[in-house]
């Protein structure tokens, strides 16, 4: 009797220990599945953009009465037909920290007023933004890819030979959970000033959540992605908590509120970068519209292909004449 309870005992252990090791295992490849390596897939070249459509009287109902294309995106980007250009020259390996998110990301600098404050007191904020003390107080670095670019404003005229921006850079986070990273800082960095702010009488730092730092990343004009461009986008704005994000393929779609609701489709393109900002109202109307500029492409495949049309006709042309030589010697 005592050796049937023992063997019947194995036989239980045995079985659970099975099914122990079937559940570890399950956890181990959700654990691999979910974990994901993400690469860059931006290349050297040049990318240009156009202002496809503006309804100004729609921009104003909908989305501000006091600022326009302009300010979002500026050059002359509020005018149809006005086009930006982009030249990638090389890509690196970087680390970001809050830092350089400041300067590139919240463009800090420019919420301090140079005209409403004295020298001492422009000085005393100017301290703040230095980047030893930001890098004292918030020392935590994050990896990117960082493409360096020179660009070309929004213009309604021919490019100037000279860009505007000699150094513009594309920074791609190798994790896009970094920017929950960089957000949190921020808003830390921001609370710790604005007392300050408002005692000067300055409109504080705007203390951000996660789809509002979405917008801003976008309207910044160098927010790029990595490949898987939608397993980025969408853990992407899962860390960032946003309430109203979504992701379609490459797609990002934001919902934003002004004088009244409305939609950013944001798409990129196979380099990661942005290929088309799209701006509607609630009746899925558009207001605004950017787009990459393929007439540059287009003009070189005609090119190319009138210069190979030329060489075959040419060819052709010297095997007849060959023939007809070897005809006449017969």
């Amino acid at each position: 009797m005592p050796r049937k309870t023992n063997k019947h005992m194995l036989k239980i252990i045995s079985f659970s220990l099975f099914i122990l090791s079937i559940i570890l295992i399950g956890f181990s490849s959700t654990s691999i599945a979910a974990s994901t390596t993400y690469e860059p897939a931006i290349n050297k070249g040049t990318v240009t953009y156009t202002v496809n459509q503006y309804n100004k009287e729609k921009w104003e109902d909908t989305v501000d009465r006091e600022l326009e294309p302009d300010d979002f995106f500026d050059g002359d980007s509020d005018e149809v037909g006005a086009r930006s250009r982009v030249t990638i020259k090389n890509l690196g390996d970087y680390e970001w920290d809050l830092y350089d998110a400041l300067i590139f990301f919240f463009d800090v600098e420019s919420f301090i007023p140079d005209d409403e404050l004295n020298q001492t007191e422009t000085l005393f904020l100017l301290s703040f933004l230095s980047k030893d003390y930001v890098d004292e107080m918030f020392p935590e670095e994050h990896d990117v890819w960082e493409a360096l670019t020179v660009q070309w404003d929004f213009e309604t005229e021919e490019f100037e030979e000279s860009p505007d921006d000699k150094t513009y850079i594309l920074p791609i986070f190798k994790e896009p959970k970094n920017y929950r990273d960089i957000l949190d800082d921020y808003n830390e960095w921001a609370l710790s000033l604005n007392i300050t702010m408002i005692s000067l009488g300055i409109e504080p730092f705007p203390i951000l959540d996660g789809d509002d730092f979405l917008w801003l990343l976008i309207k910044s004009g160098i927010f790029t992605i990595a490949r898987p461009f939608n397993n980025y986008l969408t853990t992407l704005i899962d860390k960032l908590g946003c309430d109203d994000a979504d992701v379609k393929g490459n797609t990002l779609i934001l919902e934003r509120k002004g004088e009244e609701d409305y939609l950013i489709e944001v798409t990129f393109s196979d380099q990661g970068i942005i290929s088309s900002l799209i701006i509607k109202n609630d009746d899925d109307r558009v207001i605004y519209e950017i787009i990459q500029d393929k007439t540059d492409i287009i003009a070189l495949y005609v090119f190319l292909g009138a210069v190979i049309a030329g060489l075959l006709g040419t060819i052709y042309l010297l095997v007849k004449r060959k023939k007809s030589l070897i005809k006449m010697r017969e």
